[in-house]
This record gives C-alpha cells, structure tokens and sequence, in this order.
C-alpha cells in the first residue's frame, strides 16, 4: 500500500494567484521564505567564508562570499562596496555576496579592514 504525500493542496488561486504550500497564503503575502532565511542566516557562526567558484557559469571565475550575518539592506550595501573596490560586477542574492572575478584575498582584506570576521575557503 502505497502513502499519499502530505504536502499536497492548493497551488494556485484564481483570487490572489499562486500560493504558498506551506500557510496558504499568497506569495506576495507568504513570510515563510523570508523566516527561514533569516533563520539560516541567523544560525551561522558569523565568519565570512570567501571561495573561487567556477562551475556552473560557463567556465568565467566568481569570488563568493557567504555567512556574513547582516540583512539584505546591509548585504546588498556591503557588496556594492566590495564591486567598487575591486572593479567588478557583481549581485547580492539569497545571503550571497558574488563579486565577477577572482578578487577572493582583495575581498578577504576589504572585510576585515572593515571589521567583519572573514576567512578565504576552499582552494
């Protein structure tokens, strides 16, 4: 015998649209994504991991901050700061700081200098 999933219901709304599985509520107006982001961000040890990361972008080198414990406002500051300084582009998405290039020992050096615990990662 076979178990039915239990996270089955309604998915879309023709009055307010898609919707949220968890509490049923629109997307526009779902807070479960946003309290569990701020949750996994809130949980880490506070040390920026800086890495060089290359897959998944057509082969083209990207420095990736990740563990910086501050809001998106702050992030997306903090990062504009860092594309600055090192004369990359960039974006600051889901707790996500990614500067184009390999800038990973210019960053590490930024965050400290500006009194955030940080530590280069990876190889």
């Amino acid at each position: 015998m076979r178990k039915q999933p239990t996270s089955g219901g309604l998915v879309y709304s023709t009055d307010s649209g898609r919707t949220c599985p968890a509490c049923r509520q629109a997307q526009a107006d779902c807070r479960c994504k946003a309290l569990a982001a701020a949750a996994t961000r809130a949980a880490g040890d506070g040390i920026a991991r800086v890495t060089r990361e290359k897959q998944g972008r057509g082969g083209k080198t990207v420095t990736v901050v990740r563990g910086l414990p501050l809001a998106a406002e702050a992030l997306a500051d903090l990062g504009k700061r860092l594309r600055n300084a090192c004369g990359a582009g960039g974006t600051a998405k889901d707790g996500v700081l990614e500067v184009q290039g390999d800038h990973a020992d210019r960053v590490v050096a930024l965050l400290l200098a500006e009194g955030h615990k940080a530590k280069r990662a990876g190889g």
